[in-house]
């Protein structure tokens, strides 16, 4: 009988089979070896790749956040705690070039100035108008529109003289004895006391039966203009029967004051201003009649 080896050594197919047999065999070994060492090491980078994103990376990204969001608190809130700076209350004055302003430089350690020389073109843009109508009532509603924004907690609104018929003291002492406290719960003062050359009833819009005092210049004229005036100056306003203030158009009035109204209401006055084919005597009467109503809503101060 043949051996087992004899046969394998005299079959080629039986040495064929064996020798596939082997080579799988060290193929199983040798893969069996690599998955080993290829998933230890895999694990082990696995786990320094994972530690390193949640661990080093991660921890580095969330502090930086929170320095980000720290500064950006800190900043806000820093803002938010610092109040805003005050701006001073300011003196606007309508002026030629022929007034000496240099009382208003006297001022400046208190107020801001505004010195509107109407009578110069060259005027820088914050002092200019856009046409020489009205007397000061252009200067005062040009101010207004251009600084509504960011108005000062009080303005007074005067003449470029010091001294004038019209004034019962140098402007200057009128000034410095303001009373600030009355101003504020006042909202708007006359700078005139006297009631001369104006009266309590002087003008009557709707009856024209006013009593006169004092030399009531330009009175018929500058009652029937506001009358004619009153619907494109307050559209949604009735026409009160008295309209009084004390002449001469020099006056305190708050922020809040001038705020009652909004922008485009002084705009729309200026426009009418602007357009307006009255004389300036008469234009400028009208706002000298209606600054005191313009701030307060009351027709008679």
């Amino acid at each position: 009988m043949r051996s087992v080896q004899e046969f394998a050594s005299s079959n080629p197919k039986v040495r064929l089979c064996a020798a596939t047999l082997l080579c799988l065999l060290f193929l199983g070994a040798l893969i069996e070896a690599w998955r080993e060492d290829t998933f230890a090491g895999g694990i082990q980078q696995g786990s320094l790749s994972i530690g390193q994103t949640d661990t080093d990376y991660g921890a580095i990204s969330l502090e930086q956040t929170e320095i980000n969001i720290n500064i950006d608190v800190n900043v806000n809130m820093g803002e938010e705690s610092q109040a805003p700076a005050l701006l001073r209350p300011a003196i606007i004055a309508g002026a030629v070039l022929a007034d000496s302003l240099e009382w208003m430089q006297n001022m400046t350690d208190e107020y801001d100035v505004f010195p509107f020389i109407v009578t110069d073109a060259s005027s820088p843009l914050h002092l200019a108008i856009p046409a020489n109508k009205g007397r000061e009532a252009m200067v005062y509603l040009s101010y207004i529109i251009h600084n509504y924004d960011n108005l000062p907690p009080y303005a007074i609104f005067t003449h470029g003289h010091r001294t004038a018929w019209h004034q019962e003291r140098d402007i200057v002492d009128m000034i410095q004895d303001l009373r600030v406290s009355a101003l504020e719960k006042a909202q708007y003062v006359s700078l005139r006391f006297s009631w001369s050359p104006s009266c309590p009833a002087e003008l009557r819009p709707k009856h024209h039966d006013a009593v006169v005092w004092g030399d009531g210049d330009h009175l018929r004229e500058t009652e029937e203009a506001i009358g004619d005036a009153w619907g494109a100056l307050f559209p949604d306003e009735e026409l009160p029967e008295t309209i009084a203030s004390q002449c001469c158009a020099q006056f305190a009035v708050t922020k809040e004051a001038i705020r009652r109204r909004t922008k485009e209401d002084y705009v729309r006055m200026r426009q009418w201003l602007l357009d307006t084919r009255l004389d300036d005597s008469v234009s400028g009467r009208v706002f000298e009649k209606l600054w005191a109503y313009i701030m307060t809503g009351e027709a008679v101060q």
